[in-house]
């Protein structure tokens, strides 16, 4: 399985520095075609998703015979700024949409 990025092409370069080779998408209509594209190939494990690119990657369709794979893991872009306890709260919400059920983190 391979794990595959989409994300801006500024962001892209730390990306390419880690070893990956991500798919550069300047805006979310460019990012979803991306993804749609990945989608179609069954070699794909995990797919990571700049979220302002994609807020929600779960909503792309993906096709009659869905898989669960590509597992699609969105991540903050770069100008993302949260305050104090927001940082949590992201967490939080991202724990709860992978596992189905809000959790408590101390």
């Amino acid at each position: 399985m391979r794990v595959g990025v989409i994300c801006d092409p500024f962001v892209a370069l730390g990306f390419r520095l880690a070893g990956l080779n991500p798919a550069e998408a300047s805006d979310p209509e460019h990012a979803r075609r991306r993804l749609a594209e990945m989608l179609e190939h069954p070699s794909w494990g995990v797919v990571l998703v700049q979220e302002d690119l994609i807020p929600d990657p779960a909503s792309v369709g993906r096709g009659p015979d869905r898989s669960d794979l590509p597992l699609l893991i969105p991540f903050p872009g770069p100008e993302l700024e949260r305050g104090p306890g927001e940082a949590e709260e992201y967490v939080t919400e991202l724990l709860r949409r992978a596992i189905g059920y809000r959790v408590r983190l101390r």
